[in-house]
């Protein structure tokens, strides 16, 4: 019992000094911005994303100050004040349009913001890289609808992290001037190497990174999830006879899961526990793995920023639309699939491994590279634009 309280206490002390380094990471005055966003999660993914936010804002000399915002928090009048007094509002990033998460009957989405205190913002407001993250099979509701519209409208700018999401999100606003003003933001966590110039740069270590999700399973896998995560398993048990490290790694407690599948498929693996981790060290661990094999979607961001092979393991639209805003839906096996093509699931996932890894390294290194240029040159422009929209 002591020991559990303690570790409370620590993790406390950590969060609280982290968030002070965060506000103020310069130590410098100069114009505060306000940033909404889940800036400390056990979900280690959205910790990574928050900070990468921020990160690249201050690669193009923004936000030498910031004001953080647990997204859950109950938004009020004194919040608003608060935000009023800086230079603007970011939101984001994240997959932030989606109902269940936070889920609320004030504004439909993950930021319960109420309609009149939205319009009381006056600085400008920057949706920054969020996604649509409904999974299949969820739709969007009137009201979710209604304070899209209003948020749109409101906003300065509104980037979107992924076509797909752009797409989905205009043809919901249904309105051509609302529509014009959303546009492509790719996610912060796939410049990680463009904005972190510290990173040790990557050496062939042999090790193979795999995560799984366990959230929302149903959606994720249907009606075959005990024949797809023993699938997977395997796969990874031949991946590793083949000479490689497997390391499990756990961006969610959720994610353990899937350890029993290794475990009864013989495979030798450690597990890593990055739930409570901080971005520095989740990029120490990703910078060791040649590839990762991942399913959550910052199991294949995070990689990809550190310059990592992926190979995606896709249950969500959301993984499918980066790897086509990036020309490499050929590194995606589908999760959720028809029975049949489910039997071979195993050796498809083995296949790919081979050629992805071993037959055309070069070739899956030269696409990871230019794809990422590719990220950083949109990134750059539209933070000169943001630059611009703060100053005004």
């Amino acid at each position: 019992m002591r020991k559990n309280v303690f570790i409370r206490i620590y993790r406390a002390i950590r969060r609280a000094v982290y968030r002070i380094k965060e506000e103020r990471p310069c130590n410098v005055s100069g114009v505060m911005l306000s940033h909404v966003s889940y800036h400390i999660r056990r979900n280690v993914g959205d910790t990574v994303l928050s900070q990468c936010v921020r990160k690249t804002f201050q690669s193009e000399g923004m936000g030498e100050r910031w004001n953080l915002i647990e997204l859950k928090t109950e938004v009020s009048d004194r919040m608003i004040e608060a935000i009023n007094k800086g230079g603007g509002l970011v939101i984001g990033g994240g997959g932030l349009f989606l109902p269940d998460t936070n889920e609320n009957a004030i504004s439909g989405w993950q930021w319960a913001v109420p309609e009149e205190l939205l319009k009381k913002i006056e600085v400008p407001v920057i949706v920054y890289s969020v996604g649509y993250n409904y999974f299949r099979g969820q739709e969007p509701g009137e009201l979710f609808i209604r304070n899209l519209k209003l948020l749109v409208d409101k906003s300065a700018f509104v980037g979107l992290r992924n076509h797909g999401s752009v797409e989905k999100i205009k043809s919901l606003v249904n309105d051509e001037a609302l529509a014009s003003k959303i546009i492509f933001q790719p996610c912060t966590t796939t410049l990680i190497r463009k904005v972190y110039k510290n990173i040790p740069a990557k050496q062939r270590t042999g090790n193979v990174g795999v995560n799984m999700a366990f959230d929302r399973s149903e959606m994720r896998y249907g009606e075959n999830k005990e024949s797809v995560l023993r699938s997977v398993a395997g796969s990874i048990k031949e991946i590793q006879e083949r000479g490689y490290k497997i390391y499990y790694l756990v961006h969610c407690l959720s994610d353990l899961e899937f350890v029993q599948y290794l475990e009864d498929a013989d495979v030798s693996f450690k597990t890593i526990v990055m739930s409570y981790m901080y971005p520095h060290q989740v990029y120490k661990i990703y910078n060791k793995m040649d590839l990762v094999i991942g399913m959550r979607g910052h199991a294949q961001l995070i990689p990809f920023g550190l310059n990592c092979e992926i190979i995606t393991l896709c249950s969500h639209d959301k993984s499918r639309w980066f790897l086509e805003d990036i020309e490499a839906t050929d590194w995606c096996i589908e999760l959720r699939d028809t029975v049949e093509r489910l039997e071979d699931l195993q050796s498809r996932i083995v296949d790919l491994f081979i050629t992805v890894h071993e037959e055309r390294n070069e070739e899956t290194r030269r696409r990871l590279f230019e794809a990422q240029e590719m990220l950083w040159k949109i990134s750059r422009d539209n933070l000169a634009r943001i630059k611009e929209i703060i100053k005004k």
